[in-house]
């Protein structure tokens, strides 16, 4: 029972971090004229706009800069991943269950080194967490696990991310969702179990990196760097391997041209849309903003505005 408790605690808020830029702590002060993970895209007969969402914070981003406001508010479609205000979340928990957990009679122990598993008991003991509440879980999920536990451990809430920022206030705006939950999933639970080693190991390191990380990417994203949010994506993922990058490829760019195509519909017509995706899905040489300029489209960067005197 303690294991599926523990499944329960995390099962919400690994799916709301799929793929997102993260971060806690930070104090956000956005700079007059700095761009930000904003962009305004043009047909010859239509607008639209694409934010480059943080899917877990804290409340030091908000409130947002007047010009991401006034652009949701121009807009009568919200488009988003995942509608996390319409999901089933007993269903959703018993997804994760479903593809996150070990059948009866296996178990991580199984899957690790001893050595590996003194690791992950040291890091998960030093949270608070029972390290036998992970033994059920397969390593993709014992992986998002331990990058989430820092974040949980600050207290950060997932109501407090982007997403559900516009869904809550979409008043009556007509909200779509690109994905559902269930795709997410599947997903990660396709990563195979054949190298639990390897995957705890990496998660290990990567949430002891974390502080750094989230100090960078809070910088980065008020700011509206772009490119150095590529180049961290890049550096996180440099030394996983072949079936790792496979993953990360299927979790990031794959899913960009179906963004991208969802964009130009909106283009294409009168609709009026504010698309919120993860940042991830924004930047790089094989992200929207690149796919919609290739395309045509004209694309510019939104920038702080001055406050009125």
């Amino acid at each position: 029972m303690r294991t599926r408790n523990a499944a329960a605690k995390f099962s919400i808020a690994l799916i709301l971090a799929v793929l997102s830029a993260a971060a806690f702590g930070q104090s956000i002060a956005y700079t007059p004229g700095s761009p930000i993970l904003m962009w305004k895209v043009s047909s010859k007969t239509n607008s639209a706009y694409l934010l480059g969402s943080v899917h877990i914070w804290d409340k030091s981003m908000y409130p947002l800069p007047a010009v991401v406001d006034n652009a949701f508010s121009a807009s009568s479609t919200l488009i988003v991943e995942v509608d996390m205000t319409k999901v089933d979340h007993e269903q959703l928990q018993q997804l994760m269950m479903s593809a996150g957990m070990f059948p009866q009679g296996d178990d991580l122990n199984q899957h690790i080194t001893p050595e590996t598993r003194a690791k992950l008991n040291e890091f998960t003991s030093a949270f608070g967490v029972p390290p036998d509440s992970f033994f059920k879980y397969r390593p993709w999920m014992v992986g998002l696990s331990l990058v989430m536990l820092p974040m949980l451990k600050a207290g950060i809430d997932p109501q407090n991310g982007m997403d559900m920022y516009f869904l809550h206030n979409a008043g009556d705006k007509r909200v779509e969702q690109l994905e559902d939950a269930a795709f997410q999933i599947k997903l990660f639970s396709s990563f195979p179990d054949r190298d639990a080693d390897h995957t705890i190991l990496h998660a290990l390191k990567q949430a002891k990196q974390s502080n750094e990380m989230l100090a960078k990417i809070a910088s980065y994203w008020s700011h509206g760097e772009a490119a150095k949010i590529d180049e961290l994506m890049a550096s996180m993922s440099a030394d996983d391997d072949a079936d790792e990058k496979a993953l990360s490829h299927r979790l990031r760019e794959d899913r960009n041209p179906h963004m991208t195509e969802r964009l130009e519909k909106c283009l294409q017509s009168g609709e009026k849309c504010f698309m919120v995706v993860g940042a991830a899905h924004t930047v790089g040489n094989e992200g929207i903003v690149k796919q919609l300029q290739a395309h045509g489209y004209r694309v510019e960067q939104s920038v702080v505005e001055a406050p009125a005197k």
